[in-house]
């Protein structure tokens, strides 16, 4: 996530951001929730320390569309990827505005799980 250009994962995030917002309020379908997880699927093969991300939006993505909502299971998913962010954040290779901007995801993140 290096830079602060239009690349695919900085369109992401700033699709994430709108559509989350600060988390606490945030009115996410399970349909714009698979769409989002599957961007980021898009976004970050290669991308050197989010691979360790991969595997959890994956997973996210594959139990939103059963159809058949684990809470629990989304809930964990959603805080180990708020986790997994916010250490990406602290990455030597992120640019001030991009660290700031995956904080904040970090911070939507936790604060959706409250909704669930």
């Amino acid at each position: 996530m290096e830079g602060t250009g239009t690349t695919l994962e900085h369109r992401m995030l700033n699709d994430t951001l709108g559509a989350f917002g600060d988390g606490t309020n945030a009115t996410v379908s399970a349909e714009q929730g698979i769409l989002l997880l599957q961007g980021w699927l898009n976004a970050l093969p290669g991308d050197v320390g989010a691979e360790r991300i991969l595997a959890e939006v994956a997973a996210l993505r594959d139990h939103l569309k059963t159809g058949e909502y684990d809470g629990e299971k989304i809930r964990h998913l959603l805080l180990s990827m708020a986790s997994h962010t916010q250490t990406l954040s602290h990455e030597p290779s992120v640019d001030g505005t991009t660290a700031h901007q995956l904080t904040q995801l970090a911070a939507a993140l936790r604060n959706f799980t409250n909704q669930i």
